[in-house]
């Protein structure tokens, strides 16, 4: 299927519809494949097809960008993290970006904690994460062009 992908849509269809037509004829429909798309693009002038659309844009930690703060990234947590993880994490990020920990960069560490106590705020609480984790998949299903989830 890669040698398809590498020529226009119409000369792949093309390739697979003389495949058909030859039916069981062909002992190895792999290697023919690859030759028939070889030919298919020296006759067309070795033109590329066009690039594939790139991927949706991704944060740091290979989840996609949704456009909204990242709770998770935030306490470095799992998406599936249970409550007490989230807790046990929360209070280890606070003792360690303690602003009178880093007097040094103490704007940096303010920022920091300002943005592990929201996180906590909000994953802390089951009501607030439900709601959080909704908008979260509601994101994810627009960024993927399906429409809402009628399931709920």
């Amino acid at each position: 299927l890669a040698a398809l992908n590498a020529l226009f849509v119409r000369d792949a269809l093309k390739a697979l519809r003389e495949l058909e037509s030859k039916g069981g004829g062909i002992r190895n429909p792999s290697a023919w494949i690859c030759k028939t798309t070889q030919s298919l693009r020296e006759k067309s002038g070795a033109r590329a097809p066009p690039p594939p659309p790139p991927p949706p844009p991704t944060e740091e930690g290979g989840r996609p960008a949704l456009g909204i703060v990242d709770h998770y990234a935030d306490l470095e947590v799992p998406d599936d993290a249970e409550e007490a993880a989230i807790k046990k994490q929360y209070r280890k990020l606070v003792l360690t970006w303690h602003p009178d920990k880093h007097p040094e960069d103490r704007d940096v560490a303010e920022e920091r904690i300002r943005a592990i106590n929201n996180a906590y705020e909000v994953l802390g609480n089951s009501t607030k994460r439900a709601s959080y984790d909704a908008q979260r998949q509601a994101l994810l299903r627009q960024q993927r062009g399906q429409g809402p989830d009628t399931a709920m």
